[in-house]
């Protein structure tokens, strides 16, 4: 409720308390702290993460790392400078909108594979120090708005060295050193493209689980630099086996000429309507490789000759069959959109998958506990999901799977994927 009535309005003027307000708070706020910390602690409890044994130093961590570090030192400037002219109320939405936008939806969802490496390699252990960080500079800083809940991740967070009440410890200061203003330009700049890139696969009608063959973006080299060694986060955001940089988009656009009516208008009068119509019969790819080749093109208007050049035309660009083009912030990205049969073979595998993960979640299973499965499927997808059944076992936690018609275990379900139906059973192992 608290932090319902801090985000709302200036402490100045009047606020209008009900309840809705509260509920929404609670479901968009609290709940996503809640839900956040809780993944942070599942996964460094069952890995017996140690915050002083298994710390890893900034020179080992990745640009993601490095980027939610940079955005929460410029947020803790911020939170400093409104709560210095008591406007809260904007210390309070900052807070949300960091935690929303850029630690859960961002930070925490892209290093969940981080997690899921058996091994306590430094990348692991350096998403494990950056989230502990993170969840206990941020609780810091909101422990005058949500004393309760701050306090309980305090207590759960904190080694015996440390204060003994969260309320007793130093507000957090910005470190200067810690803000990167060209990785955040870079990383806005990602999430930009990656934006714009699931609306094109949406628009086309090819799911994002559906992998394609890959991405081109064309952009100048100034452009290239500054996001290069963010580019994996887009790769796989977008699902695309690869991205290429190009200068230009020459090879995957074709030019067709369009007549330009302003300038056709004019200058033929009362034949600009013939001189129209016979330019729609012709292959406008053709025209416009012909006028390029020889400056003019000349075409029998009732008897009489006449010259058409580049300047009555406008040029229009056509993406070439199997490339979708879509643009943002002067950053062009063209995908290739043709389905190879593999390519189908592992969108229809992720499509399994996240089915069975919905099941492991409806059985409430813990995320060590193995299951078996039993699968009921046509032939044709039976043979796509033998080539990644590999794949399936590892994402799902799958002991064993086997193809049967007969259905038998603690959850069964039928899908649909693609119009074609698949029945699913599992079960926990013993």
């Amino acid at each position: 409720m608290g932090f319902s009535l801090f985000s709302a309005n200036a402490p100045w003027n009047s606020t209008r308390f009900y309840e809705e307000a509260v509920k929404e708070t609670l479901a968009r706020f609290i709940l996503t702290l809640w839900n956040s910390y809780n993944f942070f602690t599942t996964y460094a409890s069952l890995d017996s993460f140690d915050p002083k044994s298994d710390c890893v130093e900034k020179v080992h961590w990745s640009g993601l790392d490095k980027w939610i570090h940079s955005r929460f030192h410029r947020l803790i400037k911020q939170v400093e400078t409104h709560m210095e002219s008591f406007e809260i109320h904007k210390a309070a939405r900052i807070i949300e909108q960091f935690l929303l936008n850029d630690l859960s939806n961002w930070y925490l969802r892209r290093s969940r594979k981080r997690l899921w490496v058996e091994e306590k390699t430094k990348d692991k252990l350096a998403a494990y120090t950056t989230m502990y960080e993170m969840f206990l500079s941020l609780i810091k800083l909101l422990a005058p708005f949500t004393p309760f809940i701050s306090e309980e991740m305090y207590q759960n967070l904190r080694s015996g060295d440390m204060k003994e009440s969260i309320h007793l410890c130093n507000y957090p200061k910005t470190n200067m050193e810690f803000i990167d203003d060209d990785l955040e330009s870079g990383m806005q700049q990602i999430r930009d493209l990656v934006e714009v890139g699931r609306a094109l696969r949406s628009k086309i009608g090819i799911k994002v689980r559906y992998p394609l063959s890959e991405a081109i973006l064309i952009c100048s080299k100034e452009t290239e630099d500054s996001i290069k060694g963010l580019v994996e986060l887009l790769r796989e955001e977008i699902n695309v086996k690869e991205i290429k940089y190009q200068q230009n988009t020459d090879g995957y656009m074709d030019k067709e000429l369009k007549p330009n009516f302003a300038v056709i208008g004019p200058r033929f009068k009362e034949k600009a309507g013939i001189v129209s119509k016979v330019l729609e019969t012709l292959d406008k790819h053709k025209l416009y490789q012909e006028i390029l080749e020889k400056g003019s093109y000349n075409v029998d208007i009732d008897g009489e000759e006449i010259s058409l050049n580049i300047d009555d035309f406008e040029v229009v660009e056509k993406e070439k069959e199997g490339i979708a083009r879509t643009e943002t912030g002067g950053i062009i990205i063209l995908m290739n959109t043709i389905l190879t049969d593999e390519l189908k073979a592992e969108g229809f595998c992720r499509e399994v998958v996240r089915r069975i993960q919905s099941m492991r979640k409806e059985l409430d299973l813990d995320v060590e506990q193995e299951i078996e499965i039993i699968i009921h499927l046509n032939e044709d997808n039976k043979k796509m999901l033998d080539s990644w059944i590999g794949y399936v076992k590892e994402e799902t936690r799958s002991k064993d799977i086997q193809f049967s018609s007969k259905q038998e275990g603690s959850l069964v379900k039928t899908w649909t994927i693609d119009d074609d139906e698949i029945s699913i059973a599992i079960s926990p192992s013993s």
